[in-house]
């Protein structure tokens, strides 16, 4: 496992953006403290309807993905593939990241 900083790890998940790589990150949510990992993707547009978030994303820190899982889990439910797009969508705490899987790379973000 390869130790990198906190801000190369943001880079790292955000140069997936264009090609649509799937990435499995682990954190530290917010509302609760839970450890989260998830499976996820950025650049999805499927399930927006245009008109964005009512705050900056990027300002709190946070990245906005697709969770590839809960819409695979979701749609086993039952829901529609357009409804369970629209409630994929989650928000990666880049305050709190502690592991990233990339590309078949294992990193480990350092604390500072």
């Amino acid at each position: 496992m390869t130790n990198i900083s906190q801000s190369q790890a943001i880079d790292l998940i955000e140069s997936t953006r264009d090609g649509g790589t799937i990435f499995n990150v682990t954190f530290i949510k917010r509302t609760n403290g839970e450890v989260r990992n998830m499976n996820a993707r950025l650049g999805v547009k499927r399930g927006q309807n245009g008109v964005g978030l009512a705050f900056n994303a990027k300002q709190k820190n946070l990245i906005v993905c697709y969770d590839v899982q809960k819409a695979q889990e979701m749609k086993a439910q039952g829901m529609t593939d357009e409804q369970a797009s629209k409630a994929s969508y989650r928000m990666i705490n880049c305050d709190s990241i502690t592991d990233l899987n990339l590309k078949g790379v294992s990193y480990s973000i350092e604390k500072l």
